[in-house]
């Protein structure tokens, strides 16, 4: 049986209208500040993927930027941090600043990054 996680990685409208919009879901002002300054972070984990999909929607919705990751197994357990994509799988745009996993363009502003392997 999979489960399923909503992994926040950054904004995709203004810190403001995000934190504005966020609220409205019960979260602090202080998770929400902590959200934005150690993206990426796992928001959710369930094993409904409908609701992992609605729950993605809400955040988009707010202006974060998230997507959704498949584990085989309960991926927050201690015991099974290597579901957690490490932070050798992220890269920070030199541009921007939107953190995202590596890829050769921007997801935000669309810059060129340093080609990975």
């Amino acid at each position: 049986m999979s489960r399923y996680r909503v992994v926040f990685t950054g904004l995709t409208r203004t810190e403001e209208y995000f934190k504005g919009h966020i609220a409205r879901f019960g979260i602090t002002p202080g998770d929400t500040e902590t959200m934005i300054k150690k993206a990426p972070v796992v928001l959710k984990e369930a094993d409904s993927l409908e609701f992992i999909r609605k729950y993605a929607r809400t955040i988009m919705q707010a202006g974060g930027d998230v997507y959704i990751q498949t584990c085989k197994e309960r991926c927050m357990s201690k015991n099974l941090s290597g579901c957690v994509a490490g932070m050798e799988s992220f890269t920070q745009c030199t541009r921007c600043g939107h953190r995202q996993q590596k890829k050769v363009k921007c997801e935000r502003c669309g810059f060129i990054l340093k080609q990975h392997k």
